[in-house]
């Protein structure tokens, strides 16, 4: 985790080092945007921050084009050379210098590393290059090894070659690589390598800043992500709406759900209120075919007018809110009937696309729904002054909250951590519900991290809702440290803590494909870390819309890690400020004029207050000693200070109703507290994010790389599935235990219902051909890492399941009635990388039923003469074989697909 706080400061430096060094060059006829204008730095850029501009503050009521692109370029900070000839390549160094000039004089490849990922295109100059007759083609990519725009040759603008992967110019870029295939007659100078990267005008008008520096850059790294995937006013585009992601892979567009949580956190870290407004306004007529995204428009479009109390807004969105809300609930009410077509994208959720109607994606969709419905009546209500309306949303919410408590007994009896989570963020859950799913769904630190950090805003709004801030900084740290440690400058699409356990990923290398072959690494939905640091971290939140009365009761202050910390919330009437610190004995709260702070909570830290001074600049004032909660009107003669109520509440000792101006509370606590400071330990070692020990269901027992194909007497003992191992029809040759009822390569997603999915009938892969599973047709071999026949007498037959739909597959192990206590058996899986492809592939295990992960990752490479992978458990499992990258194996921008041939009982 240091290593990423490390790293992150070391973005902050180098950021404007290289922009200072490049010395952003203009070539009149070619940039399609001004450089960047209409502001001016202030102070350095926050610690933590990858932003190269993260201190600069544009002027943005006097921009002409308050959403038209703006751009700078910078050089890279490292470059390497594979020349294929000795001193092929020369002085390429020189290009991590201004007017950086390299001879190339022969054919090879190069690795350009900028500061951190932008949304940018390259180009370079070259007088010399058209005359030498070298054929050049350019990649770039948001990891180490070339993505998905690979091998495209530049185009030329007089002595400029610029690298255009489509209309709009831009791609996500970390890296840049430059391929001459072909020398050329004569040497020929690559000069002024850059990237040239658009934004749109955005100020960081919220800010957070704590003793724990993970915790910055985790903050700054969300508000980085949303403010360059903005859309601006641009080439093909009218931009001025939130942006899913940079690489161009053919889904770059608005979605509303995505913009439910990039949103959330731009509300705290911008409050670019005009941008957010023109978002949903461009969005109101987007489907995306998504129903819990059209839920959770209308929750973006709440979410919006409390911060705001824009009503103007709220009136102009009325008709497609309602028609949303309508249409989310006529599909509630079939119970599953009406499958949904995506609801997230961890395995208990469905797994995004490939089974996204399970049980607990219904209940997540209907309390999502309960929600939104309950809010909007009351916005019906307050605003709107039409009772008929708020009368139906009442009922919605009404109607949908009796089929969730007609669920079970209780009636959270079979939700899972995502269902629970929605279900609190809907306010369903009792004080005793929500102690009851914190000890029970939220009380595994394994099991919390969604596959998706998307997934994580949800729950962590939950945990800060029942203030269960424990769990959630686990949470905060655990899902979003070890990407950062990764080298990410940008919030991943997906991400799997597993991945960084196992050593999946080498440093900077792209993630784990668990569906799509190019998973984006800058993608703005997985940025709610950065709200729940401000909403409940700092603890700053509206009470009535448009912040007019709000609430500050910061909760990550403690007398361990968390002694200090501070920040800023944007309103429409200015920004509120915090500054907490446990070592000074002091919190300063600045409330701006046109609010009132309805409720100021000062940290009891677990030991009681023994009493509050509260200070302003013309006034100090004991309001607060030992038990006495009130001081009736001795604050009436304060300047600045009207009567002074105070209640207890929980972990804050709360002031009431604090006007304009800047406080300063002074605390004494109670009874002394540990020594405050970056070192000291968490107070329960099972929730420290560094710790990667768990207890595991079903242990590892190894990888065996010397038993090849000749699998009898070692393997199989009890039973055997070799899949695919029927040239003609693709059929499984299956001898199965008597504990076990199946095992199921899922080739189609099922239409409804939980695991296991049964369809043995899996054919062979196709071109084209959109399936999860299927089998590579096998052929007759004598190679001896084929697996060998059940049958003695039979030919020897290389086949393999694969995936043709996902970047992953996964298999389903199906026990048979068990007696108490169940058969305990090994399991192995057999895969050999056959044709020598140079596959890395991981291995993720879930119960069947819980889908709650049983056993750590394992990564597969290096297989190629085979590997058996073998488990130990006793219930039904879901194995689910993942696409690694490599560079080695990466052919035309996508690495080969997973592979298994057989599985194994002992």
């Amino acid at each position: 985790m240091r290593f990423a706080v490390i790293c992150s400061f070391m973005v902050a430096v180098n950021s404007q080092h290289a922009l200072e060094k490049g010395k952003p060059r203009q070539h009149e006829g070619i940039d399609p945007y001004p450089q960047i204008h209409g502001g001016q730095r202030k102070g350095s850029i926050p610690a933590g921050s990858p932003d190269p501009f993260g201190n600069y503050e544009w002027n943005l009521k006097e921009l002409p084009e308050r959403f038209a692109y703006q751009s700078y370029s910078d050089i890279p900070v490292h470059i390497v050379g594979d020349p294929v000839q000795k001193d092929g390549f020369l002085d390429l160094d020189t290009l991590t210098s201004p007017n950086g000039s390299a001879m190339i004089r022969g054919a090879g490849f190069i690795t350009a590393k900028f500061v951190q990922e932008g949304a940018c295109w390259i180009e370079f100059d070259s007088a010399s290059l058209a005359e030498s007759g070298a054929i050049v083609f350019m990649s770039v990519s948001e990891g180490a090894i070339p993505g998905e725009v690979y091998d495209i040759p530049p185009t030329q603008y007089g002595s400029t070659y610029r690298l255009e992967t489509n209309k709009q110019l831009y791609e996500g870029i970390f890296y840049t690589f430059i391929n001459i295939t072909h020398a050329g007659t004569k040497p020929w100078a690559l000069s002024n390598l850059r990237r040239v990267c658009q934004v749109v005008p955005t100020n960081y008008e919220g800010s957070f800043s704590s003793s724990n520096d993970l915790l910055n850059s985790i903050w700054y790294t969300g508000a980085y992500t949303i403010k360059i995937t903005q859309v601006g006013k641009g080439l093909y585009s009218d931009g001025g709406y939130l942006g899913s992601e940079l690489k161009d892979r053919g889904d770059r567009i608005a979605f509303l759900g995505d913009a439910y949580a990039t949103q959330g956190s731009a509300l705290y870290a911008f409050g670019n209120y005009d941008m957010l407004a023109r978002s949903i306004n461009y969005t109101k007529d987007i489907n995306n075919n998504i129903q819990p995204y059209w839920v959770m428009w209308v929750l973006s479009v709440l979410d919006y007018h409390d911060f705001t109390g824009d009503s103007a807004t709220l009136h102009a969105m009325r008709p497609w809110a309602e028609q949303r809300l309508e249409t989310a609930f006529a599909i509630a009410q079939t119970a599953g009937a009406t499958p949904l077509v995506w609801s997230r994208d961890d395995e208990r959720m469905g797994f995004g696309f490939e089974s996204p109607n399970r049980p607990e994606a219904i209940r997540a969709f209907n309390a999502l729904l309960v929600d939104a419905a309950k809010r909007y009546a009351s916005v019906c209500r307050t605003v709107f002054e039409n009772n008929t309306a708020a009368d139906r949303y009442d009922f919605v919410a009404t109607a949908v909250t009796r089929m969730i408590r007609a669920d079970g007994t209780p009636w959270y009896a079979h939700f899972g951590m995502h269902a629970s989570a929605d279900a609190i963020n809907a306010g369903l859950a009792s004080p005793a519900d929500a102690a009851a799913m914190l000890n029970g769904v939220f009380s595994d630190p394994l099991q919390l991290p969604s596959l998706s950090n998307f997934g994580s805003y949800f729950v962590l709004q939950a945990l800060g809702k029942i203030n269960a801030t424990t769990q959630a900084l686990y949470l905060v740290q655990r899902h979003w440290g070890p990407m950062l440690a990764q080298g990410a400058t940008t919030t991943w699409e997906r991400f799997d803590p597993q991945w960084t356990d196992s050593g999946c990923l080498p440093r900077e290398f792209p993630p784990v494909n668990a569906m799509n072959d190019d998973t984006s690494m800058a993608h703005p939905w997985a940025s709610g870390a950065t709200a729940y640091l401000s909403k409940y971290g700092l603890g700053i939140r509206p009470i009535v819309p448009g912040f007019a009365q709000w609430q500050v009761a910061p909760t990550l202050v403690d007398d361990r890690l968390h002694h200090w910390l501070k920040g800023a919330v944007p309103t429409p009437h200015g920004a509120i400020e915090l500054d907490m610190n446990v070592t000074r004995g002091s919190m300063r709260v600045t409330v701006p004029r046109g609010t009132v702070a309805q409720r100021v909570g000062l940290p009891t830290l677990g030991r009681g207050l023994r009493s509050i001074v509260c200070r302003t600049p013309t006034a100090t004032l004991l309001i607060y000693r030992n038990d006495t909660k009130h001081y009736g009107g001795l604050g009436d003669h304060v300047p600045g200070l009207h009567g002074i109520v105070l209640s207890h509440g929980g972990a804050h000792v709360f002031v009431h109703d604090v006007p304009p101006g800047q406080y300063e509370y002074v605390l004494v606590w109670e009874h002394p507290g540990a020594v405050a400071g970056d070192g000291a330990a968490v107070a329960d070692s099972k929730w420290d994010p560094n710790n990667t020990v768990f207890d595991f269901k079903a242990p590892l027992v190894g990888v065996d790389k010397t038993t090849s194909g000749d699998w009898q007497g070692t393997y199989g003992s009890k039973g055997h599935v070799l899949f695919g191992y029927d040239v003609d029809s693709g059929a499984p040759v299956t001898k199965l235990p008597s504990f076990i009822a199946g095992v199921y390569a899922v080739s189609k997603p099922p239409n409804a219902g939980g695991p296991p999915f049964p369809n043995p009938n899996t054919s062979f892969c196709a071109p084209k051909q959109h399936v999860f599973a299927c089998a590579v047709q096998g052929r007759v071999t004598n190679d001896s890492r084929a697996l060998a026949p059940a049958t003695i007498g039979a030919e020897r037959v290389v086949s393999a399941i694969t995936s043709q739909r996902w970047a992953s597959f996964h298999i389903d192990v199906v026990v048979a009635p068990q007696p108490v206590p169940p058969t305990t058996f090994n399991i192995s899986f057999y895969m050999v990388d056959f044709d020598r492809a140079f596959i890395r592939q991981s291995l993720k295990v879930r119960d069947a039923t819980s889908l709650a992960t049983i056993s750590p990752m394992v990564v597969v490479e290096d297989f190629a003469d085979g590997a058996y992978v073998t488990y130990t458990y006793n219930h039904s499992m879901l194995v689910r074989f993942l696409q690694v990258p490599s560079r080695a194996g990466l052919q035309r921008g996508f690495p080969p697909r997973p592979v298994v041939s057989g599985v194994f009982f002992d």
